[in-house]
Formats: structure tokens, sequence, C-alpha cells
């Protein structure tokens, strides 16, 4: 049993890390807080406690999301990203996953010197190949294409070395049971595999979404028709923007900002899950 005196620490530890997290939310609280006002509100309330709480509500309440909504085309843009990232994850969960299955159950030449290999890339940052990739794609004729900013970022050796973690615990004579129903290794990774792994597939699919989310230099080097720009490069267009007013982009942020807190709500206990099973896995 835990004696009192632990409990009175375990409560002081809870007290402290309450105060840090309030602490480290007061950007956020203030972004929300000031997205809903004017500037000159925002200006008079800048050294005082009112920067911190938001306007009472009236007609003005929602001024600068109803100015972004309606005269810019961010909700477009975020529609974009949206479209990108769902396409990403369905195909990132297929191929890397494949790719982690056989290195993990499947016996072929030279499959621990590919293991070494896709190690070895994790450490290579992505500014040395974004190059490499654009070449490849202008060469050809994908640029200004959904499927030239998807291509490359299809196959990731993060994640295949995700899946090829969780895989190698799976038991083997799940398999051969699965073999006398005449099954075979595709299908088997599609009907048991996947299912059986949902922790490893929830962190994936939350990695590939918050890095489509939050990338800007690849869509930025694709793209050049507004109607395919992602939401990172229309927050820019918009915050540079001489006319846009401190709440608006402050509203815009906001806008951005939301996806990001929804899907780490939701799945910040698979993210744990699936990154401390990984790490604990041997072979």
């Amino acid at each position: 049993m835990v004696s009192k005196k632990q409990k009175r620490i375990n409560w002081i530890l809870v007290a402290v890390l309450l105060v840090l997290s309030v602490f480290f939310l007061f950007p956020v609280i203030w972004m929300l807080a000031n997205s809903f006002k004017p500037d000159a509100a925002i200006t008079a309330d800048m050294n005082s406690v009112a920067a911190f709480i938001p306007p009472a509500p009236d007609g003005s309440f929602f001024d600068n999301y109803i100015e972004i909504i309606t005269n810019t085309s961010f909700l477009r843009y975020m529609g974009n990203t949206l479209l990108y990232a769902a396409i990403l994850i369905v195909l990132g969960i297929i191929v890397n996953g494949l790719a982690g299955y056989a290195l993990a159950k499947i016996n072929f030449p030279f499959r621990e010197q590919w293991l070494l290999i896709i190690m070895m890339l994790l450490i290579v940052p992505t500014e040395t190949v974004i190059t490499i990739h654009f070449l490849i794609i202008a060469k050809a004729g994908l640029l200004n294409t959904i499927l030239g900013y998807i291509l490359p970022s299809i196959v990731n050796p993060f994640n295949i070395f995700l899946f090829r973690q969780v895989f190698v615990s799976l038991p083997d004579d799940v398999y051969e049971a699965a073999q006398l129903d005449f099954c075979g290794p595709v299908k088997y990774f599609f009907t048991m595999v996947l299912p059986m792994s949902k922790t490893v597939v929830a962190t994936v699919s939350v990695f590939t979404f918050l890095n489509v989310w939050n990338d800007y230099l690849w869509p930025s080097l694709v793209f050049t028709s507004s109607d395919l720009l992602t939401a990172q490069i229309g927050l820019n267009s918009i915050t540079s923007n001489e006319n846009t007013t401190m709440g608006q982009t402050l509203a815009v942020i906001t806008l951005v900002t939301i996806p990001v807190i929804i899907i780490y709500s939701l799945f910040s206990k698979q993210i744990v899950e699936g990154v401390t099973s990984t790490g604990s896995k041997e072979g």
C-alpha cells in the first residue's frame, strides 16, 4: 500500500505539474482570447490580466474569424491539407506497414542490411534529399500536381521502423494457422496483422497527419496553383499581408492550431503506447 507520506508527495507533484501546465498554456490562452478582439483592444489590454480574457460576446465577437473565412481561401487550404493527409495516411500504412512486416517476418537476402540502411536513413535531414525529390518530380512533369506532392512522402523510414518493431513480437503460430486456411502473406497482413497492431497504426496515422499539417517547405516547392496550396502556406500568405490585422492573424493561427489540439487530445494515449511499445522490442 502507498504510505501517507508518498500520497502527500504525489499530490504535491500533481499540483506542481498543474501549475507548470497552466504556465505553458499562457501563450495559447493569450492567442485564443485576443483572436476575438479588434487591434485597439489587443493593444490596450497588452500589459494587463485582461490580455488573457476574451471580450464579452456581442455582434462583433466573431468578426476576425468571419473575415478570414469569407474573404480568404483559408478553408480551402485546410481542406486541401486534410485531403493530402488522408491519402498519405492510407498509403503510408499500406506501404510502410508491408515493408515493416517484410523486415520482421519474411526471410529474404540481405534483410539485415536493408534494416541497417533504413535505420541510417533516420538520421538523414530532410533538407538533404528534398532537392533530389524536387528534381525527380520536375523531370517527371508532376510539379503542381497532387501526385507530385504525395509520391516522395509515402515511404517513411521512421514509420517502417515503428511497424517492424511491433511486428517482430507477433506470434508466428497465428500465421501458421492462417496458412492452413489458405491465407497468403498479403491477405494475412491486411486481415490479421493490422487489426492486431491498432496502436502502432494509430501512432503512424497521427505522425503522418502532423507531418503533412505542419509541412511548409515541400508544398511550397511543388505547388504554384492557389487551388492546391496547404494550410501552412495559406497561413504565411495571410499573416504576411499588410492588410491583415493582428486579431485576424491570431484567428487564423487559432484555426491552424485547433486540428493539432484535437488530434493530440484524441490520440495522446495511443501515441505514448505506440512509441513505448516500439522502444521495448528487440530483434
